[in-house]
């Protein structure tokens, strides 16, 4: 996918308008996951879950379910940890 463009929604995708979700949502992903992480798949308690979008917006991703993953902690620390690096190189003059 090129950097910034659109990310297709699948059909019957459902948009999340604005920067939280929804319980329901947060359900559906786990569910869709089979309460496992997306990144190690070790299992997923309320307190340790982090949901963070697979595609980022910055790189063209949309606020849909399909687009949403849960992690665990560790995963999603990396994840980030990436995407910082990867941003850094990208604006360095």
């Amino acid at each position: 996918m090129e950097h910034g463009a659109p990310q297709e929604v699948h059909p019957g995708d459902v948009h999340i308008p604005g920067a939280y979700i929804t319980d329901e949502v947060m359900r559906i992903v786990l569910e869709r996951q089979c309460h496992r992480c997306a990144g190690c798949n070790a299992p997923l308690t309320a307190g340790s879950t982090h949901f963070d979008l697979r595609q980022p917006v910055i790189r063209g991703g949309a606020h849909t379910i399909g687009n949403f993953q849960a992690l665990c902690p560790f995963c999603h620390r990396n994840l980030m940890r990436r995407f910082r690096e990867r941003f850094a190189r990208m604006n360095r003059p």
